[in-house]
């Protein structure tokens, strides 16, 4: 058993491009092989996609089941690249009730990738997947914990926002597709595939499970405002802000649009109604959101608005982030890998 998952670990895009041409050929020599099966799945899909929050649960527990399936039967995931090493500090730094560490004594001779020495011994990276890492060594004892409980939680969104823009069962469909498509892939990293995101520690669920709140919440405000749903669409904001804000904010600026659209449109109820059920939730929560990132910068770069990771650039970094910036004079490097880095 334990070698067909490791086969299917290690060769997930093959298996997969071939049980694809194998499905197709017999749907075309036996169209109707199947049939009553796939009237009694469709009929037991039905009565779960009615019921929305059971299809949400289910799609979020059955994610997770997948996700640590293959971390159990396979292997438990070992960190590969300088990523993973990163939001590991982290984890085990918020595990342990800390926000940084002291910085060493003799740091120069600690200094690594996507991490930062002074003036305090941190990680690049912004909170959200160190917390969820942090989280699941807490409860688990080990940060795959919480890689299996951000896929799940994932997984449960994106069901969640697809109910707010499809008929019930696509809904489901959909989720489904993300439980077979994120929860049941390999152990091993090869990025650009979906399975670094249930079997490393480099994390994309939690970004994800923010852009699904984000979207999920949208529609269903502009259908019927309510203080909930502008708590989520504030909740998923302060998730990209605290896992991929670059990303975050490029991917928020349409929901923006679109959500400053409605309330300038003549088909939004009453002005009032819609600065307290919506304007104003989500400007609390993004108000405590932007505080918390000012506090946490404090005590990591001992600067409000200084993010950690814009502190390792200029620390560490030549190239610029954008093309329109110029480049950067060439720091001192103590070590040969991280200046050929």
């Amino acid at each position: 058993m334990n070698w067909v998952l490791r086969l299917f670990a290690d060769h997930a895009r093959a298996i997969e491009a071939a049980l694809i041409a194998v499905m197709l050929t017999v749907g075309y020599l036996k169209p109707r092989l199947g049939c009553r099966w796939f009237r009694v799945v469709s009929r037991g899909l039905g009565r779960i996609a009615r019921r929305r929050g059971l299809s949400v649960v289910l799609v979020g527990i059955l994610t997770m089941a997948g996700s640590a399936a293959m971390s159990l039967l396979v292997q438990i995931p070992e960190p590969q690249v300088h990523d993973e090493f990163s939001y590991l500090l982290a984890a085990d730094t918020f595990a342990h009730g800390r926000l940084s560490n002291p910085t060493h004594r003799m740091w120069v001779h600690f200094e690594s990738f996507h991490i930062i020495q002074q003036p305090t011994y941190a990680s690049i990276y912004p909170p959200a997947q160190g917390s969820m890492l942090a989280a699941g060594q807490i409860i688990g004892g080990h940060p795959i914990v919480g890689v299996w409980i951000s896929i799940g939680l994932m997984g449960a969104a994106i069901c969640w926002m697809l109910h707010a823009w499809l008929p019930p069962r696509w809904a489901l469909l959909g989720g489904l597709l993300t439980v077979m498509q994120v929860g049941f892939y390999g152990s091993n990293v090869n990025v650009g595939t979906p399975m670094y995101w249930s079997q490393s520690y480099w994390g994309g669920a939690i970004a994800a499970t923010g852009g699904a709140l984000i979207f999920g919440a949208l529609r269903r405000i502009i259908r019927r405002p309510g203080v909930r749903d502008a708590l989520l669409m504030g909740l998923g904001l302060a998730v990209l802000a605290n896992s991929r804000p670059l990303e975050g904010l490029i991917v928020s600026l349409p929901a923006a649009a679109v959500l400053l659209g409605w309330i300038v449109s003549k088909n939004r109820p009453g002005m009032r109604a819609v600065v307290g059920h919506v304007v104003l939730p989500i400007v609390v929560v993004l108000t405590l959101t932007a505080g918390w990132m000012a506090y946490y910068n404090m005590r990591v770069t001992g600067d409000p608005l200084r993010m950690p990771y814009f502190l390792a650039l200029e620390t560490y970094s030549v190239a610029p982030l954008f093309i329109w910036q110029n480049l950067r004079p060439e720091p001192t490097y103590r070590h040969k890998v991280m200046r050929d880095f």
